[in-house]
């Protein structure tokens, strides 16, 4: 199990890395200059990291008023779980997209959903890395 400044290191490392990715990448496809999209950027990378911590106390409470375990959770409740996320990130970061680029609804909601589909895929490589570089711990029993 990882420390808790593990996991500090972990959520700046992934913020860091994907802003970096993104920000230069949605900066030329909307020919915007790469401050104001990096000042969204961190923004949004900032509302994510509070989002997430929110939001996964809350899951982990209803499941507990709801008598359910949290652990083990199958593949298909992992799947249900980030699903669920994203929405809700989304229902936050869809309208400081829309005021910060001043863009239309639907323009926004492609931007989102297509951020939405690109950080999993993002998620998963970098998760792997990381493990391979800083492993975790071995736990005794």
């Amino acid at each position: 199990m990882r420390t808790f400044k593990g996991r500090v290191v972990h959520t700046l490392l992934f913020e860091l890395f994907l802003m970096g990715i993104c920000t230069p990448l949605i900066a030329l496809i909307f020919n915007m200059s790469l401050g104001h999209i990096g000042l969204l950027s961190l923004g949004l990378s900032i509302t994510a990291m509070i989002c997430n911590g929110l939001y996964n106390y809350a899951f982990d409470r209803a499941l507990l008023s709801m008598k359910r375990p949290l652990y083990p959770r199958s593949f298909y409740f992992r799947c249900f779980h980030s699903i669920l996320f994203e929405v809700c990130l989304m229902v936050i970061t869809l309208p400081m997209i829309m005021c910060w680029m001043k863009l239309p609804f639907f323009q926004a909601l492609v931007m989102d959903l297509s951020f939405s589909m690109i950080v999993p895929v993002y998620a998963l490589i970098f998760n792997w890395v990381y493990d391979l570089v800083f492993p975790a711990p071995l736990i005794s029993a």
